[in-house]
């Protein structure tokens, strides 16, 4: 018995906290999807991911140092065979053999770039990259800032009309109760009945429809802040008041958006591209370093490793020259060159665009400001008429 009622208290609270409602202002729901977005993760650990880039780019500039040993046992030394002069017996040969089968041998070896053009302006344009990451996760921003925005308002407007076309379905519920009244007392006619039968069926049709709309933009801001869509969820800010002519004043300026930046960022990528390219016919020096030491044991001996060191090192310093490449690196020029134009085309169709969008959303805006006004004046004809009934 006592573990039905354990475990009935653990499902009870199961349930209650599976029904906890989540209450959000606007601000909440943008804080919430700039820090939950899954999109919004993803931008930020391509940031991340461009720095590294620039740090193994880095790295390459560095000195790259490596350590070494190895032991060897040459258990069968080859043989030579050298001119009998080296020992007195003229005009003969002899076989011998030289070194001994025991060898250690440890090192340090280092090597620097001392000038390659192209790995300055490769370190410069994985810096552009970077910048063009931060400006992906701006744009990102700003869509899941509209996104949020658009579905937060969306349910907001869908809850207040259903709270209006409910209101005007208890009126016409009301006026509806009274005609039939009317009509059963012989003062109206029976379409007159019908008439408001089929005005209460059509609101409800309407605010059904609204309900299920409400529903979903709900969904599409859960969903759009990273919240499990089934959450039940409460809207704690209200629609802004009604928008004026002069709501619109602000001037535009296209390269304040960040879909131009993004363009203006891939065009530098692309003039350091072609300069990167220019770079190649340049020569590139190296410095090289190393330093070693062996010691040496003979047969039965093995104890003398280590007893005595021999140390070598050497320094040198390599000039690589292009001379041709087969035309390789003009072809890539000619490539760099094609994307720069393809480029800039595509900002001249981008501000295109968007002059067209400012021209659309203005005429909108004030074709939803006339359409406001006239709904206002129609919203007080009916409760004039609706009075007078």
């Amino acid at each position: 018995m006592k573990y039905v009622f354990t475990l009935l208290t653990v499902l009870c609270f199961q349930v209650s906290f599976g029904q906890a409602e989540l209450s959000l202002s606007l601000d909440q729901a943008l804080e919430m999807a700039l820090r939950k977005n899954t999109t919004m993760l993803n931008a930020a650990l391509d940031i991340d991911y461009a720095e590294t880039q620039v740090n193994e780019l880095k790295a390459q500039g560095l000195p790259q140092v490596s350590g070494s040993a190895d032991f060897s046992h040459t258990f069968k030394i080859p043989t030579q065979i050298i001119p009998g002069d080296f020992v007195g017996q003229p005009g003969t040969t002899i076989a011998t053999q030289f070194g001994v089968p025991f060898n250690v041998n440890v090192g340090v070896g280092a090597s620097q770039l001392l000038f390659d053009g192209t790995f300055f302006l490769g370190l410069k344009a994985a810096s552009e990259f970077v910048n063009i990451s931060k400006l992906s996760a701006s744009a990102s921003e700003i869509d899941i800032k509209e996104g949020v925005t658009k579905a937060y308002y969306m349910a907001l407007i869908s809850q207040q009309n259903i709270g209006q076309l409910s209101a005007s379905l208890a009126n016409i519920k009301k006026l509806q109760s009274e005609t039939e009244q009317l009509y059963k007392a012989g003062f109206a006619e029976k379409l007159d009945v019908d008439r408001l039968t089929l005005s209460v069926s059509n609101l409800e049709i309407n605010i059904n429809k609204l309900q299920n709309q409400a529903k979903l933009a709900k969904q599409l801001l859960l969903n759009t802040i990273g919240v499990d869509v089934n959450q039940e969820l409460t809207l704690t800010s209200k629609i802004p008041g009604e928008p004026t002519s002069d709501s619109y004043a602000a001037v535009f300026n296209p390269e304040n958006r960040i879909e131009i930046k993004l363009i203006d960022q891939q065009q530098e990528l692309n003039q350091l591209n072609l300069k990167r390219y220019k770079m190649g016919y340049f020569p590139s020096i190296y410095g090289n370093f190393s330093y070693g030491s062996s010691t040496f044991a003979s047969d039965g001996k093995f104890g003398e490793l280590g007893d005595d060191w021999y140390g070598n090192g050497r320094y040198a310093v390599s000039l690589n020259v292009p001379i041709f490449d087969g035309l390789y690196k003009k072809a890539k020029m000619d490539q760099a060159k094609i994307d720069f134009k393809k480029t800039e085309n595509t900002k001249q169709q981008a501000l295109l665009g968007m002059n067209l969008q400012v021209g659309q959303a203005k005429t909108n805006y004030l074709n939803a400001l006339k359409t406001i006004e006239l709904q206002k004046k129609s919203q007080d004809l009916a409760e004039s008429i609706f009075n007078t009934t």
